[in-house]
């Protein structure tokens, strides 16, 4: 790098060029699969474009320090920034110079005549000698993290033109960040105290976008996997030295991870243009194309919750040149914003049997006892099953997914005497998908636990009894017998109901299947206010429950949940309220409003942003996440839909959601949204995932699930287990349900 230096040309005295903004250069976009770090002066027209570029200066004229009207920079200085960590003497910002690598002197620079900066090594060893002995150690640190912007943004920028390549470009930055760590390590903590973080400072925020733009889109190729795990060990140090009381483990190396946005209580500058960005494209009437499944979930991204920074992850099934140069196009739009591509889509949360084949147990003939286990939750009592139980239609041989949990009808009887036969009734609700894909059937009955599931298993052991010898036999055998006793082959009709099947089903039937639907709906009132339709997924079914049945929202006792989290035990296992997640106070706003206006509707409860949830599915069981502050937009089936979603918990190794746990419901404990409180309170239904991380998981708010209900059935509804409003009159007319006597009467 020395050496490109040394050659370049100075600019002649009076031009106008020395600082030329980068939107004004056409710079190639560089991909995420770059692997050519070699930059030929002959035949790279980027780099004739900026050879006469004066290598002091800073070509990216945003990076200039902090100006005074940053209402969110760091609290505590108001005059840190006069001071540079590596020069010890006031700065003059008018130069938009960089001390990183800098030498001599420019004639035809402005601010000539100012004292210039020296190399970053002579400084470093000047620095305590001319410093003011006044300077508060947070103060240094302070100075040096805007001069650390300067200097990565400094080494950044000659990438961009061409002018080095990305390992060299990679090995500078951490020379700064080398440089920055030296110094704050020689700091006396005892005497001062600072707390940085990218909530309180915005030269945090720009770095961290630096590193998350190497780690996420410069370095995704596995030959730079060593470059990259030095820039991670580097950057970790780093971070240890913006909190002076407790610092990071230099041993520990923390690479990125994803939050849900206003996860701890964090609010980050932007968060309502973000906010308004996602809003207009799920309103949006445009005909955009774009591949089914391809989603933008906006985030927060770092490696803590106190480093991390507001992030667009944009999910493609297939990324292409297209994405890429896009998302360059966009990088520069804000400084504190990070972007990444995935290779990534939304699928549906319902499993095929054929893909996932449940294993068959192993078992000595000799000394194990024939006992098994099944591999599949299965009620205690099976009059009293539990919430979030598998489930799928009895003739389905394909699809599966999760029972959520339970609701009734609010009906008035004396006012509507015709309804009330359906006065004390049940009904369970999961995804429309997973009972109606597919099938031709009218209102078709629904096994609990999954008969897909059962089917699988039968097929497992009767493979390994067929393969065991004549003792193995034994074994197997009486299981499978154990396995029709608990479960008894019956005739099911097929989906054509022209021909019947025998299959294994629970000798209780569950219920049957009275209305459901799949379809995308627009809302085009909200609160009386007219508004821009927004696009909203109704993925929903429900089941009449067999009278025979007495069901609660409770988790159940077949499971130590306490194992998970010692707070769920006792009233924490009974749902006693629904969560509502209205989101917007309907507010006038000009059609031609920008997103970065401040003119905006944004409206959030913001004590629900980030708040601990969990749900229980009957494929990746208990897992638990955190609620995401702004929704998420996915393109499917041809038409842009918006969703509330939960990113998965940092800590919980495990995938949110998989294929299977379509229906389950999305769940919090009350203590941890009102104080006093007990019990769980439900926020809606997940009903899709991200398929190829599965960090995500999409969920229909309960509120509108119910809401949807009343406007088809004219009947109110509420969540067995939690209170409704008193004295709430109920209006209602007939809806025409099918006739559950086989519902009633089938026990065999």
């Amino acid at each position: 790098m020395k050496r490109l230096l040394s050659k370049r040309k100075d600019p002649k005295p009076g031009s106008s060029s020395v600082n030329p903004s980068i939107s004004s250069v056409d710079i190639a976009p560089t991909t995420s699969n770059q692997s050519n770090e070699s930059h030929d002066e002959s035949v790279n027209p980027i780099f004739q474009k900026t050879s006469n570029v004066d290598m002091n200066l800073n070509v990216n004229p945003t990076i200039v320090g902090r100006n005074q009207d940053d209402d969110d920079d760091f609290s505590m200085d108001t005059t840190m920034n006069d001071y540079s960590l590596f020069t010890g003497t006031k700065k003059s910002f008018s130069t938009k110079q960089s001390s990183y690598m800098s030498s001599g002197s420019s004639s035809g620079a402005p601010g000539a005549g100012k004292k210039e900066f020296g190399t970053a090594l002579h400084t470093l060893n000047m620095v305590a000698e001319e410093t003011d002995e006044t300077t508060s150690a947070s103060q240094i640190v302070s100075d040096g993290l805007v001069t650390l912007v300067e200097d990565v943004s400094f080494v950044v920028n000659q990438f961009n033109h061409g002018i080095i390549n990305l390992t060299t470009c990679v090995i500078n930055a951490i020379d700064c960040f080398k440089r920055f760590i030296a110094k704050a390590n020689s700091l006396d903590k005892r005497s001062s105290s600072w707390k940085f973080t990218s909530e309180n400072n915005k030269c945090v925020r720009q770095i961290i976008r630096y590193y998350l733009n190497f780690y996420d889109n410069l370095l995704k190729d596995e030959a730079y996997i060593k470059l990259k795990l030095l820039l991670v060990k580097h950057f970790n140090d780093f971070a240890g030295c913006l909190d002076s009381s407790s610092r990071l483990q230099t041993s520990e190396i923390v690479k990125p991870k994803n939050y849900a946005i206003g996860y701890g209580g964090v609010k980050l500058p932007n968060q309502e243009v973000v906010e308004r960005i996602v809003e207009k494209i799920s309103k949006s009437n445009l005909p955009i194309k774009e591949q089914s499944g391809s989603f933008l979930a906006p985030i927060t991204r770092g490696i803590t919750q106190e480093l991390s920074i507001l992030c667009l992850y944009f999910g493609y099934p297939e990324p292409n040149d297209y994405h890429f140069r896009f998302i360059q196009s966009l990088y520069e739009l804000y400084d504190d914003i990070h972007m990444m591509i995935m290779k990534n889509k939304v699928e549906l949360a319902a499993t095929a049997a054929t893909t996932n084949p449940i294993p068959a147990p192993t078992h000595d003939p000799i000394t194990a006892p024939i006992k098994f286990k099944i591999p599949f939750r299965i009620p205690t009592d099976i009059t009293q099953p539990p919430m979030s139980m598998s489930i799928s239609l009895e003739n389905s041989v394909r699809t599966s997914g999760t029972l959520g949990g339970y609701i009734y009808p609010i009906i008035n009887t004396q006012t509507h005497p015709q309804l009330s036969y359906y006065a004390h009734s049940q009904f369970a609700i999961t995804c429309g998908h997973v009972c109606l894909d597919g099938n031709k059937s009218t209102y078709p009955h629904v096994s609990m636990p999954s008969s897909v599931l059962i089917s699988m298993y039968k097929n497992a052991l009767s493979a390994q009894y067929t393969r065991s010898d004549n003792e193995a036999k034994v074994a197997y055998g009486s299981i499978l017998n154990q396995l029709d006793q608990l479960f008894p082959i019956k005739k099911v009709k097929s989906d054509n109901n022209n021909t019947q099947q025998m299959r294994n089903l629970p000798s209780l039937r569950f219920g049957q299947i009275i209305w459901g639907e799949r379809t995308l709906i627009e809302n085009n009132i909200v609160n009386g206010i007219s508004d821009v339709p927004e696009k909203r997924l109704s993925d929903l079914a429900i089941v009449k429950i067999n009278k025979k049945l007495s069901c609660r929202n409770f988790l159940g006792d077949d499971i130590p949940f306490n194992e998970f989290d010692p707070g769920l035990m006792f009233d924490n296992l009974y749902i006693r309220k629904v969560i509502n997640l209205s989101r917007y106070v309907p507010k006038p706003v000009p059609a031609n409003t920008e997103v970065d206006s401040t003119v905006s509707s944004y409206n959030p409860q913001e004590s629900l942003h980030g708040v601990p949830v969990f749900k229980y599915g009957s494929t990746t069981k208990y897992t638990r996440g955190n609620l995401n502050g702004i929704k998420l937009v996915y393109w499917q089936d041809g038409a842009i839909h918006s969703s509330e979603f939960i990113v998965n918990s940092p800590d919980n190794i495990t995938p949110f959601a998989s294929g299977g746990d379509s229906g389950s419901w999305i769940l919090t404990k009350l203590e941890d949204i009102e104080s006093d409180a007990k019990g769980l309170g439900v926020l809606g239904m997940l009903h899709s995932y991200d398929g190829e991380f599965r960090q995500f998981g999409l969920f229909t708010p309960m509120t509108e699930i119910l809401t949807r209900l009343e406007e088809v059935t004219n009947i109110k509804w509420g969540v067995v287990g939690c209170e409704e409003k008193a004295g709430e009159e109920i209006e209602s007319s007939e809806s025409e349900v099918p006739s559950d006597s086989d519902s009633d009467s089938e026990v065999d």
